[in-house]
């Protein structure tokens, strides 16, 4: 106990050093930007601080504070505030009114449960982040900020506080609506609507055809207007984190669409109209869980379940990612994907993952990644240019001799394999640059093999055995 106490006396001088070192640094250069933190040793709001009343934005992140001091109020040219991630701040000083000019304020994860009502009293305040794990309350007065643009959530559940749902909808649609409108003005080929929280697209976005990048991340949108097909400039569209459960015909009309990342929604399958996309070459979709406990314990969290016939027609498709899904097999035209680099499938439901025999045709591929299988399949020993291969979390036990025929190999992931040795044919692969073997059961130290492979750089072999 008391080792770990000395250990840990050290490690806590260590973090304040570091802060101080940082805080020295600003002082010297008159920087108007200080950052600190990212260390849970760091226990004490360094005093230092107080002199740097130049201050603009100040990021105290990530720490074991538990108090803030009342001189945090002369930092009375302070623009932002972030406090994140700091779980045992439970009270704010009052002095904080003293931040006439604060903009942004955050208390993304910290440990306020209640929003104290002076906060009311930044009138200048046009960000508020009160990302906070049960949040018991938000006086309405702050509610009221004249100049208050966003509050931010993050997801959390406040419907048990009605006045801050209205209130943060109000404004997400208008910050939704302000930002379509500015690129209607600048004529903006990137259009970011990421984060607000909207039920539906406003028909305003429609207004905007010319748009190449189009990012409607962490929305609530649970259907798209047939008119998303209407940007025939468009090349990436990111709808990840929503509640879509299909996707309109009028996709198909996305012509140029290279990229379409379609994460953590609640599809089953896709259009017949998708395989109009001809110009696609990335297609994600990562679901939530597919574990059966998991969907006992919290509900389901996968539905996709099948590729239509049509999605082989991508006969553009470059990088093939999916995790977490109900898929249980890959159709038999993935074969005739002859420009496809980069194949991963992450967490699928069942160990006996069915491949097609065509996908040893698939010679272009350089970067495959599998996991959750119970073998690995042998259309991997055909791919002689594979450059990348992962195939880490797979209850394999023995590895396939074949992967000792993949020279071209540079990076090989053998994390949780469940393997007991290192086979030999290792040292075929000349050009392996990174091997990764930890948490395996690893019996005999293959100093001896890892001598052999010339270009290696990075060995991890972390808990193993032999270690």
């Amino acid at each position: 106990m008391k080792k770990k106490n000395e250990k840990a006396l050290i490690k806590q001088k260590d973090a304040i050093l570091e802060a101080l070192q940082k805080i020295e640094k600003c002082r010297e250069q008159h920087e108007k930007s200080l950052e600190i933190g990212y260390d849970l040793y760091l226990n004490l709001f360094p005093e230092e601080i107080r002199q740097l009343t130049w201050l603009t934005s100040l990021s105290v992140i990530c720490t074991d504070i538990r108090v803030l001091p009342e001189w945090i109020g002369e930092l009375e040219s302070l623009k932002i505030l972030d406090l994140s991630t700091n779980q045992k701040i439970r009270k704010l000083p009052d002095s904080l009114t003293n931040l006439t000019h604060l903009k942004k304020l955050v208390l993304d994860n910290t440990g306020v449960k209640r929003v104290p009502s002076f906060i009311s009293k930044l009138t200048t305040l046009e960000v508020l982040d009160i990302s906070i794990v049960d949040l018991k309350e938000v006086p309405q007065s702050i509610l009221e900020l004249p100049k208050l643009k966003r509050i931010e959530t993050r997801g959390y559940d406040i419907k048990h506080l009605p006045a801050l749902v209205e209130k943060q909808n109000e404004l997400n649609r208008k910050e939704f609506l302000h930002r379509i409108d500015r690129c209607k003005k600048k004529h903006y080929k990137n259009l970011d609507l990421s984060f607000l929280y909207i039920n539906e697209l406003p028909e305003e976005l429609a207004g905007v055809p010319w748009i190449n990048k189009l990012d409607l991340t962490c929305n609530n949108l649970i259907q798209l207007p047939k008119w998303i097909g209407h940007f025939p400039e468009l090349t990436l569209l990111d709808l990840s984190c929503n509640e879509l459960t299909e996707l309109p015909d009028s996709i198909g009309g996305l012509k140029k669409l290279k990229e379409i990342r379609l994460s953590e929604n609640k599809l089953r399958t896709l259009p017949e109209t998708f395989g109009e996309l001809c110009s696609l070459e990335l297609f994600t979709l990562w679901e939530r869980h597919n574990h059966p406990v998991l969907e006992e314990k919290i509900g389901p969290g996968s539905w996709f379940s099948f590729l239509p016939e049509s999605f082989g027609n991508l006969l553009s498709l470059k990088d093939f990612f999916i995790a977490e899904t109900r898929l249980t097999s890959l159709p038999d035209y993935f074969g005739n994907f002859k420009s496809l680099k980069c194949l991963t499938i992450y967490t699928s439901i069942t160990p006996d993952f069915c491949f097609p025999v065509s996908m040893k045709n698939l010679k272009t591929l350089r970067k495959v990644s599998l996991s959750s299988f119970g073998r690995i399949p042998d259309f991997i020993g055909e791919l002689k240019d594979l450059t990348e291969l992962d195939i880490s979390h797979n209850k394999l036990k023995t590895l396939p001799d074949f992967i000792g025929n993949l020279t071209k190999l540079k990076i090989l992931n053998l994390h949780s394999t469940w393997i007991t040795e290192i086979p030999s044919w290792i040292t075929n692969l000349k050009k392996l640059e990174y091997l990764d073997v930890t948490s395996n059961d690893i019996i005999a130290n293959p100093e001896m093999l890892i001598k052999e492979l010339p270009k290696l750089k990075d060995f991890d072999d972390m808990y193993n055995p032999y270690k």
